[in-house]
């Protein structure tokens, strides 16, 4: 099992209104946790190679500004990482909505590979094919927990933003993406990825012995981390979505049983 090295906040964190605390946030640029955002953005880019989290978190750090009143600007490296995100970020919601709602238990019950197959079916994104999508999964499981936890709140608040916009020395709409998430509100990325890691570790898909994200290799965020969990929103899955998994092949699941093992590193 590996947890996180992530310094607990100084006070207990819980967040009753989700909208006054992103749009407080998100009006200024005042990078309130650095010492568990740097670490936790670290995770993020590079769960499994240590020495490339390491460099990575050296370079948040000397960023001008990083740990006092601005939060840097992302690097273009970022760019792709980010775009792998926001499908990791797919693949874990709907796997989550579809153990939620009750999906499909006679048909296996939940998976990473059904909710492939409905992400492929549904997206017009480029890189979403069915091939990518797994790729993707390979490279960031063991974080997928935290990335869905920065997207979801990306999109959120980039609704919030174009409904109302934010302070004028806040973030424009066009700045409000997954890494500033993380950077400026490190407390609500891991509310939300407690709850996307409760339930990736409960749910065990059909003919499995280990749960959706592996315990063995999964990044934790610390039981003494001092957030309260944050409640998923839990969307329904529509009726055409249930076809397109009740029409789906055997031979389009090969893939879901090439499992890969995840190197193990500190």
């Amino acid at each position: 099992m590996r947890v996180m090295e992530i310094p607990r906040f100084r006070r207990k964190i819980e967040i009753p209104d989700l909208d006054n605390f992103i749009r407080t946030r998100l009006s200024q640029t005042v990078v309130m946790w650095p010492e568990q955002a740097i670490p936790l953005l670290g995770y993020m880019c590079w769960p499994n190679d240590g020495e490339a989290r390491k460099d990575f978190e050296r370079t948040l750090r000397s960023w001008r500004g990083a740990s006092e009143t601005a939060p840097p600007t992302v690097p273009g490296k970022l760019g792709r990482i980010q775009h792998d995100w926001l499908r990791i970020a797919d693949v874990l919601h709907v796997m989550c909505d579809l153990a939620e709602g009750r999906h499909q238990a006679r048909r296996g019950g939940p998976s990473v590979g059904k909710a492939v197959t409905l992400v492929e079916a549904i997206a017009k994104s480029w890189g979403t094919s069915a091939a990518s999508l797994w790729k993707n999964w390979s490279n960031y499981k063991d974080v997928a927990h935290l990335v869905a936890a920065a997207t979801l709140i990306c999109a959120e608040a980039r609704i919030k933003s174009r409904n109302r916009p934010f302070d004028p020395f806040g973030l424009s709409v066009n700045q409000i993406v997954p890494f500033q998430m993380a950077m400026l509100m490190p407390d609500l990325v891991l509310a939300v990825a407690l709850e996307f890691e409760r339930l990736g570790l409960s749910v065990v898909p059909h003919a499995r012995t280990e749960p959706t994200l592996d315990p063995e290799t999964l990044w934790r965020i610390p039981p003494d981390i001092n957030v309260v969990p944050f409640p998923l929103p839990i969307r329904k899955i529509r009726a055409q979505d249930l076809v397109v998994l009740n029409n789906r092949r055997a031979g389009n699941r090969g893939k879901a049983n090439l499992r890969k093992t995840t190197p193990v590193s500190g």
